[in-house]
Protein backbone atom coordinates (compact mmCIF):
# COMPACT_ATOMS: atom_id res chain seq x y z
CA UNK A 1 0.00 0.00 0.00
CA UNK A 2 1.52 3.16 -0.77
CA UNK A 3 2.54 5.75 2.30
CA UNK A 4 0.83 9.41 2.38
CA UNK A 5 3.87 10.59 0.94
CA UNK A 6 4.48 8.21 -2.02
CA UNK A 7 5.93 10.57 -4.92
CA UNK A 8 3.73 8.88 -7.79
CA UNK A 9 -0.01 9.03 -6.25
CA UNK A 10 0.15 11.76 -3.03
CA UNK A 11 -3.65 11.61 -2.78
CA UNK A 12 -4.49 13.56 0.89
CA UNK A 13 -7.47 11.96 2.73
CA UNK A 14 -10.27 10.28 0.93
CA UNK A 15 -13.61 11.50 2.39
CA UNK A 16 -17.08 10.08 2.19
CA UNK A 17 -19.64 12.48 0.49
CA UNK A 18 -23.49 12.38 1.33
CA UNK A 19 -23.92 9.94 -1.46
CA UNK A 20 -21.34 8.07 -0.12
CA UNK A 21 -19.06 8.45 -2.77
CA UNK A 22 -15.72 9.32 -2.19
CA UNK A 23 -13.43 12.70 -2.74
CA UNK A 24 -9.95 13.93 -2.39
CA UNK A 25 -7.57 15.88 -3.51
CA UNK A 26 -4.23 15.81 -5.30
CA UNK A 27 -1.68 19.04 -5.54
CA UNK A 28 2.03 18.12 -7.25
CA UNK A 29 4.67 19.94 -6.86
CA UNK A 30 6.71 20.85 -9.39
CA UNK A 31 9.67 18.83 -8.47
CA UNK A 32 7.27 15.60 -9.09
CA UNK A 33 8.43 12.99 -11.22
CA UNK A 34 5.12 13.29 -13.46
CA UNK A 35 6.56 16.10 -14.72
CA UNK A 36 10.09 14.27 -15.81
CA UNK A 37 10.05 14.79 -19.81
CA UNK A 38 6.46 16.01 -19.58
CA UNK A 39 7.45 18.93 -21.43
CA UNK A 40 10.31 21.03 -20.09
CA UNK A 41 9.20 24.46 -21.31
CA UNK A 42 5.84 24.11 -19.79
CA UNK A 43 4.87 21.02 -17.59
CA UNK A 44 1.46 19.59 -17.59
CA UNK A 45 -0.16 17.00 -15.55
CA UNK A 46 -0.06 13.77 -18.09
CA UNK A 47 -3.82 12.67 -18.45
CA UNK A 48 -2.49 8.95 -17.56
CA UNK A 49 -1.75 10.70 -13.91
CA UNK A 50 -5.26 11.42 -13.34
CA UNK A 51 -6.40 8.70 -14.20
CA UNK A 52 -3.99 6.69 -11.88
CA UNK A 53 -5.07 9.04 -8.82
CA UNK A 54 -9.12 7.90 -9.42
CA UNK A 55 -8.25 4.42 -9.80
CA UNK A 56 -5.82 4.53 -6.74
CA UNK A 57 -8.47 6.74 -5.19
CA UNK A 58 -11.46 4.32 -5.45
CA UNK A 59 -8.89 0.75 -4.72
CA UNK A 60 -7.63 2.86 -1.36
CA UNK A 61 -11.17 3.06 -0.25
CA UNK A 62 -11.94 0.05 -0.68
CA UNK A 63 -9.34 -1.52 1.37
CA UNK A 64 -10.75 0.67 4.01
CA UNK A 65 -13.82 -0.84 3.87
CA UNK A 66 -12.39 -4.55 3.32
CA UNK A 67 -13.01 -5.21 0.10
CA UNK A 68 -10.10 -6.41 -2.91
CA UNK A 69 -10.91 -3.76 -5.72
CA UNK A 70 -9.68 -3.53 -8.65
CA UNK A 71 -9.71 -1.35 -11.73
CA UNK A 72 -9.84 -3.51 -14.59
CA UNK A 73 -10.13 -0.22 -17.62
CA UNK A 74 -12.16 3.16 -17.88
CA UNK A 75 -14.53 4.19 -20.63
CA UNK A 76 -16.23 7.50 -21.75
CA UNK A 77 -13.20 9.38 -20.28
CA UNK A 78 -13.07 13.27 -21.48
CA UNK A 79 -10.30 15.37 -20.22
CA UNK A 80 -11.59 18.84 -20.02
CA UNK A 81 -8.80 21.53 -19.29
CA UNK A 82 -5.26 21.12 -18.40
CA UNK A 83 -3.77 20.55 -15.10
CA UNK A 84 -0.23 22.48 -14.47
CA UNK A 85 2.42 22.02 -11.39
CA UNK A 86 0.96 23.08 -8.19
CA UNK A 87 -2.89 23.15 -9.01
CA UNK A 88 -5.19 21.51 -6.89
CA UNK A 89 -6.84 18.31 -8.37
CA UNK A 90 -10.36 17.03 -6.42
CA UNK A 91 -11.38 13.65 -7.95
CA UNK A 92 -14.61 12.42 -6.74
CA UNK A 93 -16.19 8.78 -7.47
CA UNK A 94 -19.68 7.09 -7.28
CA UNK A 95 -19.27 4.24 -4.46
CA UNK A 96 -19.30 0.94 -4.99
CA UNK A 97 -22.38 -1.12 -4.90
CA UNK A 98 -22.47 -4.37 -3.15
CA UNK A 99 -21.95 -6.53 -5.90
CA UNK A 100 -18.73 -8.00 -7.61
CA UNK A 101 -18.71 -5.19 -10.37
CA UNK A 102 -19.25 -2.08 -11.12
CA UNK A 103 -18.77 0.77 -14.07
CA UNK A 104 -18.49 3.88 -11.73
CA UNK A 105 -18.26 7.69 -12.75
CA UNK A 106 -15.87 9.52 -11.67
CA UNK A 107 -15.10 13.86 -12.25
CA UNK A 108 -11.91 15.34 -11.39
CA UNK A 109 -11.80 19.33 -11.05
CA UNK A 110 -8.68 21.36 -11.28
CA UNK A 111 -9.53 24.80 -9.33
CA UNK A 112 -12.73 24.19 -9.38
CA UNK A 113 -12.80 23.80 -13.47
CA UNK A 114 -13.72 20.40 -14.78
CA UNK A 115 -10.53 18.56 -15.78
CA UNK A 116 -11.63 15.20 -17.22
CA UNK A 117 -14.48 12.63 -16.75
CA UNK A 118 -15.55 9.26 -16.87
CA UNK A 119 -16.36 5.53 -15.91
CA UNK A 120 -13.79 3.58 -14.66
CA UNK A 121 -14.52 -0.50 -14.59
CA UNK A 122 -14.27 -1.75 -10.83
CA UNK A 123 -14.09 -5.42 -9.89
CA UNK A 124 -14.02 -7.04 -6.01
CA UNK A 125 -12.16 -9.81 -6.30
CA UNK A 126 -12.87 -10.30 -2.73
CA UNK A 127 -9.08 -11.76 -1.36
CA UNK A 128 -7.09 -13.69 -4.00
CA UNK A 129 -6.85 -12.27 -7.16
CA UNK A 130 -7.04 -15.77 -8.88
CA UNK A 131 -10.01 -16.68 -6.60
CA UNK A 132 -13.42 -17.74 -8.36
CA UNK A 133 -14.76 -19.91 -11.65
CA UNK A 134 -12.03 -19.18 -13.59
CA UNK A 135 -8.93 -19.85 -11.98
CA UNK A 136 -10.85 -23.27 -10.56
CA UNK A 137 -11.66 -24.10 -14.36
CA UNK A 138 -8.05 -23.54 -14.93
CA UNK A 139 -6.57 -25.62 -12.41
CA UNK A 140 -9.17 -28.72 -13.03
CA UNK A 141 -8.31 -27.92 -16.79
CA UNK A 142 -4.20 -28.15 -15.91
CA UNK A 143 -4.74 -30.85 -13.46
CA UNK A 144 -6.28 -33.10 -16.59
CA UNK A 145 -3.79 -32.01 -18.69
CA UNK A 146 -0.80 -33.57 -15.91
CA UNK A 147 0.48 -29.96 -15.99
Amino acid sequence: MPSDDDQWLPLREILITASRGLETTVRLEPSSRWFSGHFDECAVVPGVAILAFVAEAVTRQGRAEGRNLVVSGFSKVRFRRVAFPEESLRVSAEPMPPGPEADLQFHVTCDGESAAEGKLKVMDIRGDPLSGKDHERTVERAQNQDC
